[in-house]
């Protein structure tokens, strides 16, 4: 028969046994009896791992606890395999996240110390610990708790583990010997290679022998972990688990926000790799992040957690892609693209933010046209809509100081206003898509107008040229990484492509002014040498697309723009 002391926590479970067995039917000091309590014993103390403990005695201690009150001491055993269980009367508050959390711990602590805490009772706790469900717990608070007790089960196991010895211990000690990593700051490092390549073998196992729920924070945890080895791989390896990694994070979403971060920086140090459309559109989505070009306007604050050129390379992406989409379907729609995706194509690295606006004809259209669909619910939260003109739709866009407007039916002419002097607000909800708002520059409100009469390209292309607009530059040599673009790929400069006008210096000045922070170093000198720099500590958009226009490069050894010599 099993040795037991008075302290056990065994002995308490058999007594609880025996007090439930029909006593007068038992012939006492008959061996048979002894031999069923015995085996009653072995049930108990071995299956223990895999009962659920959440009775209703445990989860009245709970609500007890989070109601005043202070629980003696049968109280506190129950009370440990409910502490992560919310509790209906309380509004689903749970005992992890109340101010009294510390207190009840620092007693089983205490036991612990002095030999006397129950195994089961310990038990109990770590079946809490395993139970606690991230996606339905509200507020830190809780969240902090559940870390606090991390900590407790990390620092009392060697004792439990030490009191238990080496005979006929429970199923869930023997695996805790085995696998202890999951009391640690990183409990699913070591099952996360294997989660990525699709084999739960390991984990399935696991959460039997510890009695891991479906909703626990470890399956979380260890998408987590996947994520942190697949950003370690080389840049094949990991962009071939990306479609993978959005997977796991949709199916598990409690970490998805340091997840997604992990993986856009990642990615972002990837060698010469265009943009990713399914990191692209899952990222963007309403639920997730939203549209990056809601993040100036405060509507969508999740891209504040990536640098600067990260959240820039996603916006790029979505820039073209609006690009694209408005006049290869909304524009062509009306045959009226006449070449303005293949010229606006050539400005494209200059274009730091774009917003569709929507007439009711192409609302309506995403009941029955897939692309139009898909388009509108990838804008949704960033696109406006016109108010009374329905069959138009209009394509905004900033390059430099100015912000263009395109529109997508004939004979409308495209519009460029000075960005700090429009007629209108660029984050409205709706215009009325007339001389009112958008097209104000009929009436010579503008900074520039682009008829789309034939042979209109050249015209527009001098046009742009006088606001200090130039194509971009496609040329292999020479060149140079600016922010913006991911780490290892360039925008080129050819020493032989048309040279930008050196800056008037007066409007360089007004130019830095309207940004804080930056700054002119003007090294130049009367024999030739030295350079002008301009340093934006903040490295932002706008100030970048600008000096672009100006002719500035940028210099990653500095963090700074140079103006090249010419």
């Amino acid at each position: 028969m099993l040795a037991m002391d008075a302290n056990s926590d065994l002995v308490k479970r058999l007594s609880a046994a025996i007090a439930g067995m029909d006593l007068p039917s038992v012939r006492l000091g008959q061996p048979e009896t002894v031999e069923q309590v015995a085996r009653e014993a072995e049930r108990l103390f071995q299956g223990y791992a895999k009962a659920n403990t959440g009775t209703e005695d445990a989860y009245a201690a709970a609500l007890a606890f989070l109601r005043g009150k202070t629980l003696d001491s049968w109280e506190r055993d129950r009370i440990a395999s409910a502490i992560a269980d919310p509790v209906r009367e309380r509004n689903g508050e749970i005992v992890l996240g109340s101010s009294r959390f510390s207190e009840l711990l620092k007693f089983y602590e205490d036991e612990a110390q002095r030999g006397e805490l129950w195994r089961l009772t310990w038990h109990g706790l770590l079946y809490a610990y395993f139970r606690f469900d991230p996606t339905l717990t509200r507020g830190p608070a809780a969240h902090q708790g559940w870390a606090v007790l991390r900590a407790f089960l990390q620092r009392t196991w060697p004792l439990i583990d030490q009191q238990a010895g080496s005979n006929s211990v429970p199923d869930w000690i023997a695996v805790l010997r085995k696998e202890s990593d999951v009391l640690s700051e990183k409990p699913a490092d070591r099952y996360a290679m294997a989660c990525l390549q699709g084999d739960s073998t390991a984990t399935d196992q696991l959460a039997e022998d510890l009695g891991i729920p479906p909703s626990s924070w470890f399956w979380h945890a260890l998408v987590l972990s996947g994520v942190r080895r697949a950003t370690a791989s080389n840049d094949t390896e990991f962009r071939r688990l990306i479609p993978r990694l959005l997977h796991l994070i949709d199916s598990k979403p409690a970490f998805r926000d340091e997840a997604i971060e992990a993986i856009l920086i990642r990615y972002h140090a990837c060698r010469g790799t265009p943009q990713d459309e399914s990191l692209r559109d899952y990222v963007c989505q309403p639920r997730v992040w939203k549209n990056p070009k809601l993040k100036q306007a405060g509507l969508a604050t999740a891209w504040n957690r990536v640098p600067e050129p990260v959240w820039q390379m996603v916006l790029a992406w979505v820039n073209e892609g609006n690009l694209r989409d408005f006049f290869a379907i909304l524009a062509a729609r009306n045959k009226a693209d006449e070449g303005r995706l293949a010229f606006w194509s050539k400005y494209i690295k200059q274009i730091t933010w774009t917003r569709l606006v929507f007439g009711e004809d192409t609302i309506q259209l995403k009941n029955t046209h897939r692309a139009i669909r898909e388009l509108i619910a990838r804008e949704e939260g960033a696109y406006a809509r016109l108010r009374d003109a329905r069959d138009l739709d209009a394509f905004m866009m900033q390059i430099g100081s100015y912000l263009i407007i395109e529109f997508s039916k004939k004979p409308n002419a495209c519009y460029a206003y000075v960005s700090d002097q429009l007629p209108f607000k660029p984050y409205d909800q709706a215009y009325a898509g007339d001389t009112s708002d958008l097209k104000a520059g009929y009436y010579g409100k503008r900074a520039a107008r682009i008829s789309h009469q034939p042979g209109w390209e050249a015209g527009a292309t001098d046009e742009l040229r006088r606001l200090g607009i130039f194509p971009d530059r496609q040329d292999n040599r020479n060149e140079i990484s600016r922010p913006g673009t991911k780490a290892g790929t360039t925008t080129t400069r050819s020493t032989t492509a048309h040279l930008t006008p050196p800056p008037d210096i007066s409007s360089l000045h007004s130019l830095v002014s309207r940004f804080r922070g930056a700054s002119i170093d003007d090294n130049r000198t009367t024999t030739g040498g030295g350079r002008l720099w301009v340093v934006d500590p903040l490295q932002r958009t706008q100030l970048a697309a600008e000096l672009q226009s100006m002719g500035f490069r940028w210099a990653a050894a500095r963090q700074a723009w140079y103006l090249p010599e010419h």
